[in-house]
């Protein structure tokens, strides 16, 4: 079987497997850090639309931050995937062309250099995953933060994504060249923002001639995006191969549903609505409801079902027990904090929600999703459990919630089996997670004392009991007693 490569896509058109546009001709207008599997099913995936309408300006050089695994895999096929959309019984398979080439910048630190200062790039969008931004508790960077502290020392040849940034527009300025725009496309509460925030704490240190011209010049939009993309699997690589007769070793798999809301900007930009996306005034609602319903869910669903052995999101979406519990989580407790808007209905989207979370096709592993919890909780649940509190309002949900991720943080499940915890905090986690039987409340008072999860909520003691009375209970009864009982 041949090998996917760039040669292939002129047969791949004709068969109707990509979409027609002469890919040889497309320029890289676009440099994209963190160039994974959601990027791939995402953001990639609206330029080729993009590219297929005849504007050869916006094809992607992708980026890798920290591993050439991606690199390795992507260029003997000349940038080349499989996008495979299951829902259910149904697969669509299509190969996307819009990725040029993949860099790894540990390795290739002069070619990400030249491609992020390339007068041709416009847009710089960004996937890294909350803890690579270097945020600290008080919303600011963390001047701590490993990569932060080495690129302070060697601002010229940076790792974080932070530093590349800052040093890329500084270099840009000095050779007279326009700034890009920087589009985070991470589950941040006001991505751009908060990014623009950490490349000017950043730029202050390592450029404090050239920050006021970044505050003043670069936009940093804020952004929301929303597609399931599970990991890709041995059977995904066989689909793939079945669809169009190309051996690929890095198919993408994801829902058929995607959507993107982008705050407008001025300057150049690719027409992104050409497949989708929607241009706003103010993201921040439609951020609100993915980040507090859809997200909120989805991390509830995977820590409940890791405790009860399901292995799918799908699974623990169908379980009697953890379904109803979840489902009034969001209808009584996060979509009332949601701010009204005559274009967001909050019950249609939960309506919508349930569907895809129940995707069997999708195979989402909930230890996937499961993974850097302490980040997601933090982002996803806490914002509206101080709300509620704030207008002394039930958090039973919440409470819940969080009484089950410390069960979860045990590491291993109702029927004894072990699981590792991914998290940028593993090691306090799991030792305070370590308590949870013998000392319930006093694991609960210890876990709220981690500012960088609770902030202050350590001081809430009405919390800390919700929380502490059903962590009790899950060690009395069981995490399953504890769902049926509650909903």
């Amino acid at each position: 079987m041949k090998r996917l490569d760039a040669a292939a896509w002129p047969e791949l058109v004709r068969s109707g497997h990509a979409r027609a546009y002469e890919r040889a001709a497309a320029a890289s207008g676009i440099v994209h850090l963190g160039a994974g599997a959601f990027f791939r099913a995402h953001a990639a995936a609206y330029a080729d639309a993009v590219l297929a309408s005849g504007d050869l300006r916006w094809g992607i050089t992708g980026v890798s931050l920290r591993r050439p695994d991606v690199r390795d895999a992507l260029r003997p096929q000349g940038g080349l995937y499989t996008l495979l959309e299951r829902d259910n019984a149904t697969l669509t398979a299509r190969v996307i062309g819009s990725l040029r080439d993949v860099l790894a910048a540990p390795l290739e630190g002069d070619a990400v250099r030249h491609a992020l200062c390339s007068p041709s790039v416009h847009v710089v969008t960004l996937t890294i995953t909350e803890k690579a931004y270097g945020l600290g508790v008080d919303g600011n960077l963390d001047f701590a933060d490993v990569a932060i502290v080495h690129d302070l020392r060697n601002p010229q040849a940076p790792r974080s994504a932070v530093g590349w940034l800052a040093a890329t527009l500084v270099a840009r300025h000095a050779a007279g060249c326009a700034p890009y725009t920087v589009i985070a496309c991470d589950n941040l509460r006001d991505n751009g923002h908060t990014l623009r925030r950490l490349v000017l704490d950043y730029a202050d240190r390592a450029f404090p001639a050239q920050a006021g011209w970044i505050a003043d010049h670069v936009a940093f939009p804020n952004t929301m995006v929303d597609r399931i993309v599970p990991r890709t699997t041995d059977a995904d690589r066989i689909d793939a191969q079945a669809a169009h007769g190309f051996d690929d070793a890095t198919p993408v798999r994801c829902e058929p549903f995607t959507q993107w809301v982008i705050e407008t900007f001025p300057g150049t930009r690719p027409e992104w609505e050409r497949a989708g996306a929607l241009f706003v005034d103010d993201v921040r609602p439609f951020e609100d409801a993915k980040l507090r319903l859809l997200n909120a869910a989805h991390t509830a669903l995977a820590c409940f079902g890791v405790l009860l052995g399901h292995a799918t999101i799908a699974q623990a979406a169908g379980d009697p027990d953890i379904a109803p519990c979840v489902r009034r989580l969001m209808a009584d407790e996060l979509a009332p904090t949601l701010a009204p808007r005559r274009d967001l209905d909050p019950q249609a989207y939960q309506a919508m929600l349930w569907p895809r979370f129940t995707n069997a096709a999708l195979g989402h592993a909930t230890q996937q999703v499961a993974t850097d919890t302490s980040a997601k909780l933090a982002q996803r649940h806490l914002p509206a459990l101080r709300e509620r509190r704030a207008r002394d309002e039930p958090c039973r949900g919440l409470a819940l919630v969080i009484a089950g991720w410390i069960r979860y943080l045990a590491g291993r499940d109702e029927n004894g089996a072990t699981y590792p915890i991914d998290d940028p905090l593993a090691g306090p986690l799991t030792t305070i997670a370590a308590s949870w039987l013998s000392d319930p409340s006093g694991c609960v008072e210890r876990i709220f004392a981690l500012d960088a999860v609770f902030g202050s909520l350590r001081d809430d003691t009405a919390v800390k009991q919700d929380v502490a009375r059903q962590l009790n209970a899950i060690a009395s009864g069981g995490v399953r007693a504890v769902l049926r009982a509650a909903c």
